[in-house]
């Protein structure tokens, strides 16, 4: 098959380190992995094109804001940092206005490739995608990792207008012709948002098994950070609020209480890394907490292997519709894996078996789960094991195959009776 791939999203970098750009490289790399052609249409790559390119055996097509556009961004950050409010990196007008650019460099690419369907994956004010599949009567797959008008308006800098947001949402949802939303709970917000139930399908994220396993060996950055002989507990990720690593610091000061030897070593960037740092250094913990920084995706391995225990300290959300990237690549790296029993996680960590479980937000629980591993080499081990069988079948190459059977029928269908069929390039698309 030929698949038009879209990112519509300004705020992602192609080649970057966030979950998000790993999410469609991989993604990208398996369905090119299993035969089909595929070309990407996205807004920024700082790296070589042509390396990326290689990497996933993919054409790659860059629609970056306009310079009309940039200009726009900076007035518009300019009067919220007036006004005191916190700037986004691209303001609401700036995405919706971004659709024509897109549009514009999403329909060369198709002109190009003459794809069989179109992929995308879901962004807020993105309408390009559905209006080049109308114009070209294929089918459009919208893959849905966040409600992002809730999101941007509760966890980041708030959106313009929300009623306006929530109903532009809800209607590219109920346009597409298959949604792929990452856990339950956002299929129960698909569904409430009325999008027809059999045009949704959960699929979790995935990880790659040729790269997180357990053959790799850590010792090279326990020597780097002086780590021979600690109990290493560790935390890939963002630094942000939801990812709970202000919870993880305070639990390790109280297992580091009891356990001298402990260490905490934290992988990744955000926000509230400069608060941490400041809070290690006022609870004299300077020694015992490494913060890596944020690291090439091929790197991380490296470190987990490093890490006697893992941990995942989501905070109670009020909606935990994550599918977090970092639970597999825990599991699939053989780590004994701490979590909270929230969402996706409870679903996918067996309590005692895969890993251990606490209550969200409960400090001494989590100190007591990581204080059971450390006082068990035998029991790390055992759910390091269980973990890594366990995503044995959780590979990208499977989600590609499991989206490419769902929208197979969609595309003969199409083929057939390419003006006729349900809903492609005719007045009853999202009706």
């Amino acid at each position: 098959m030929k698949i038009l791939y879209l990112c519509n999203d300004p705020g992602i970098e192609l080649a970057g380190k966030s979950g998000a750009a790993i999410h469609i490289q991989s993604f990208v790399r398996a369905l090119a992995d299993l035969g089909h052609e595929v070309a990407v249409v996205a807004c920024g790559l700082r790296g070589c094109k042509q390396v990326l390119e290689d990497d996933l055996h993919a054409t790659i097509c860059l629609a970056p804001l306009s310079p009309w556009n940039r200009a726009l961004t900076q007035v518009l950050r300019a009067a919220n940092l007036t006004i005191g409010r916190t700037p986004r990196r691209s303001p609401d007008a700036v995405r919706a206005l971004h659709n024509l650019t897109f549009f514009m460099a999403a329909r060369w690419a198709a002109k190009q490739l003459n794809p069989d369907f179109i992929y995308e994956r879901y962004s807020l004010w993105a309408v390009a995608g559905l209006c080049l599949a109308k114009k070209r009567s294929i089918p459009l797959v919208l893959e849905v990792n966040a409600p992002f008008a809730y999101e941007q308006q509760h966890y980041r800098a708030g959106v313009t207008c929300p009623p306006l947001a929530h109903w532009v949402e809800g209607a590219i949802w109920r346009k597409a012709h298959l949604v792929m939303a990452v856990s339950e709970s956002l299929q129960s917000q698909l569904r409430r948002s009325r999008v027809k139930p059999e045009l949704i399908h959960v699929l979790p994220n995935a990880v790659n098994t040729r790269l997180f396993h357990t053959g790799l060996d850590g010792s090279l950055v326990r020597q780097r950070f002086n780590l021979e002989g600690r109990f290493v507990i560790g935390f890939v990720g963002t630094f942000k609020r939801w990812h709970g690593v202000d919870l993880l610091l305070s639990a390790f000061r109280d297992v580091r209480r009891t356990d001298p030897s402990s260490h905490l070593l934290l992988v990744g960037d955000g926000p509230i890394r400069p608060q941490l740092e400041q809070e290690v250094r006022n609870a004299g913990l300077t020694e015992a907490v490494t913060f890596a920084g944020a690291l090439a995706h091929e790197d991380v391995p490296h470190y987990l292997a490093a890490m006697d225990a893992t941990v995942a300290p989501y905070p109670a959300l009020d909606d935990f519709y994550f599918s977090p990237l970092k639970l597999f690549e825990y599991m699939a790296a053989g780590r004994a894996v701490v979590a909270s029993r929230v969402g996706q996680v409870a679903e996918v960590v067996v309590d005692g078996v895969t890993g251990l479980l606490f209550e969200p937000g409960n400090l001494a629980d989590l100190a007591s789960c990581i204080r059971r591993l450390r006082n068990n080499a035998a029991l790390r081990k055992e759910l390091g094991r269980n973990a890594n069988a366990a995503c044995s079948e959780r590979t990208w190459t499977h989600n590609a195959g499991k989206v490419l059977d769902q929208v197979e029928p969609l595309i003969k269908q199409n083929r057939a009776w390419p003006r006729r069929a349900i809903g492609f390039g005719n007045s009853r698309v999202g009706n």
